[in-house]
């Protein structure tokens, strides 16, 4: 079993407006990455963490099969995120870490995250693109305790490089794990690929 954790709290001040309630076709951001989810394998398990602006983003996004985390410090890191959605998960089960701002990461491409940690379900894994990590990425539960419990000033990327071996990548053919949206430009241009895709798929 896999939880999903949606990483959403932040104050987007690069993006210069709450990006979780930026428009993205009939949805906003964080619609359409939590649809992406809940169409997954992972289902209705999926808890999202909020902070900033959290009754604004919840208005939006009552009606979806998902629990609710607060983060009451949004100006903190993607780790104390983490450990207040690991509230909401049992600890037998491993967890899926993913950005409210990668709207293009594919239904396809979690679950074959879902079905590599599941021929073998212990470490971590995560997507590649030529090279580079990306996300989302799957965690054992048997990182939990550190996670919840040791400094880890480095975030994920530490807890990743104090367990390079256990880390299984799955190579992917795009570089939407790679992308998340912190300007307005990205927004725009992920809007655009976004649209392209969509016109591709119904034609």
């Amino acid at each position: 079993m896999i939880s999903g954790l949606v990483l959403a709290a932040g104050r987007s001040e690069r993006m210069g407006t709450p990006k979780q309630l930026l428009p993205f076709g009939s949805l906003t951001l964080i619609e359409q990455v939590i649809r992406t989810l809940t169409r997954s394998r992972l289902g209705k398990d999926v808890v999202v963490v909020l902070g900033h602006r959290a009754m604004d983003i919840v208005k939006r996004i009552s009606g979806m099969p998902v629990s609710l985390a607060y983060n009451p410090d949004p100006e903190g890191d993607m780790i104390s995120s983490i450990r207040c959605g690991l509230a909401y998960i049992e600890p037998e089960q491993a967890f899926l870490i993913a950005l409210g701002d990668q709207p293009l990461v594919t239904t396809g491409i979690v679950d074959r995250l879902i079905d590599e940690y599941e021929r073998r379900p212990e470490g971590m894994v995560l997507p590649v693109h030529e090279g580079k990590r990306g996300h989302p990425m799957i965690l054992s539960p048997a990182y939990r305790e550190e996670i919840l419990f040791e400094s880890m000033p480095g975030g994920l990327k530490a807890l990743r490089d104090r367990h390079a071996d256990s880390v299984r990548p799955v190579p992917v053919d795009t570089d939407a794990v790679l992308i998340d949206l912190d300007y307005r430009s990205d927004y725009e241009e992920a809007l655009r690929r976004w649209r392209e895709e969509t016109d591709l798929d119904e034609q």
